[in-house]
């Protein structure tokens, strides 16, 4: 997939080639990377970082200076969330269309719609207050969450076209610059505010967007993307139970990482914590989420277990929260230890099931006839990112209201019990699988707990019978 078509790319876009740089691509196909995968992943992981900085800058200072403009909490919660279900909607919508508009100009061009829209935010204090401040701030937020499918859909279908070996194992180097900006952003645009005022997070960090992304387009590669007309699309992905796996599987993962932004810091007011000793608990877990990123991915791109990994982290997920709780009925009294170790394995769980999602995804897809090409990528692209953001949308929306309702061991506890019938519904799957082979695929007759390497390339010997 790196070969003539992307060095006559980048010939083309005025890259040189010289012997000496070919001689060092051979001598890294060998190790199993180009220079150009090695241009790709670096660019993606500048554009990681920034962007996710930028997306997590406002929390620490935003909900109180909307409340001043007249905003009250459940609107600014609305503005939060309007983000996400913004790029549910079209997630799925840029993941059909990546070849016809192309995946280069698709990541570069939501990268600039997110700078430009993050600029354009830094201005919203100067709207008069009432209704026009806060239709302003979603009609903001949500050109800005455009941008971001439009960039983040490209980019996990760019990763599958380049790096079809190591999907996973990429995908998880590049959540670590993510989760480093995750948590970078909130101090970043505290200390900003402090400094400047509203405007200036916004200022700075969408002029840091937008160089990035003009760095992207003059670094990122050309992508052999032509579009090549079949039947497939969501719909097909859909029909398929493998896939309906994956799906249930982002959406329990991502609103369990979600679920702790509204309940947390409520729960830990009973242990009299200070401010700052709050903010580093909040830490815990997407930091071991982020940095056992790589390690999960690795895994799933050597092993093959895929189901496996979302089996067990789902159900290392249930335990920790269980134990944040505690689980009313497991007899614990709440502890700071406990909820740290819960969150600790929290983090770990939940990489462990997500990181597999996508390249098992797209094995499936690929084992049930779809092309091996950006076509098939770009629709298992949109659906992942679309999951994601369903669940990042509804764990704190449905993690508020159960607390208030029914307190936080309750609403952990339904948490935890969510996950864990997640991990039977994909252990029963497999099982079931196995008794009828005759009705499966190779992917899908994946041993739970073998000890054979994974496969990562799906032959036509694979398709189902």
């Amino acid at each position: 997939m790196t070969g003539n078509a992307f060095v006559n790319g980048d010939l083309a876009a005025g890259h040189s080639t010289t012997p000496g740089d070919a001689a060092d691509d051979e001598k890294n196909k060998s190790s199993g990377t180009t220079n150009l995968q090695k241009f790709t992943l670096v660019t993606m992981a500048f554009v990681n970082f920034a962007a996710s900085t930028y997306f997590s800058l406002l929390s620490p200072f935003f909900p109180g200076e909307a409340n001043k403009k007249g905003a009250n909490q459940t609107v600014v919660g609305l503005i939060f969330g309007a983000f996400q279900l913004v790029i549910f909607i079209t997630a799925p919508i840029f993941g059909s269309l990546i070849t016809r508009i192309g995946s280069k100009f698709m990541f570069v061009s939501g990268i600039m719609v997110a700078g430009t829209t993050a600029i354009l935010f830094g201005f919203l204090d100067k709207c008069p207050d009432g209704i026009t401040y806060i239709v302003m701030c979603f009609v903001t937020r949500s050109v800005e969450a455009v941008g971001a499918s439009m960039f983040i859909t490209a980019s996990f279908a760019i990763i599958a076209h380049m790096f079809p070996k190591n999907v996973a194992t990429v995908i998880g180097t590049l959540e670590t610059f993510s989760g480093i900006g995750m948590m970078v952003g909130p101090p970043v645009g505290g200390a900003l505010f402090q400094l400047g005022g509203f405007g200036l997070p916004f200022f700075v960090m969408g002029g840091v967007v937008l160089v990035i992304g003009c760095l992207a387009w003059v670094l990122l590669p050309p992508q052999n993307d032509q579009h090549k007309p079949y039947s497939g699309s969501i719909l097909t992905l859909l029909k398929m139970p493998a896939i309906i796996m994956v799906v249930i599987t982002i959406i329990c993962g991502a609103s369990s990482l979600g679920f702790l932004d509204p309940t947390l810091a409520a729960h830990l007011k009973q242990f009299k914590l200070t401010p700052s000793v709050i903010g580093l608990m909040f830490l815990i877990a997407p930091g071991v989420y982020a940095f056992t990123a790589p390690l999960w991915g690795w895994i799933a791109d050597k092993k093959g277990h895929t189901k496996t990994m979302m089996t067990c982290g789902s159900l290392a997920g249930a335990v920790a929260y269980l134990l944040m709780g505690p689980a009313p009925f497991i007899g614990l009294s709440p502890s700071l230890w406990i909820i740290v170790i819960g969150l600790v394995i929290m983090g770990l769980g939940v990489g462990c099931a997500l990181l597999p999602t996508f390249q098992d995804a797209v094995n499936t897809a690929k084992a049930h006839g779809l092309p091996d090409n950006m076509d098939t990528f770009g629709l298992v692209s949109g659906l992942f990112n679309s999951c994601f953001s369903l669940g990042a949308f509804l764990g704190p929306t449905a993690g508020g209201y159960l607390q208030e309702e029914y307190g936080f061991a309750w609403a952990s506890t339904v948490v935890g019990g969510l996950l864990a019938l997640n991990a039977v519904i994909v252990f029963l799957f497999c099982v079931i699988r196995r008794c009828i082979p005759e009705h499966s695929t190779y992917e899908e007759r994946e041993p739970l707990l073998g000890d054979s390497a994974g496969v990562t390339d799906v032959s036509k010997s694979q398709l189902p019978v």
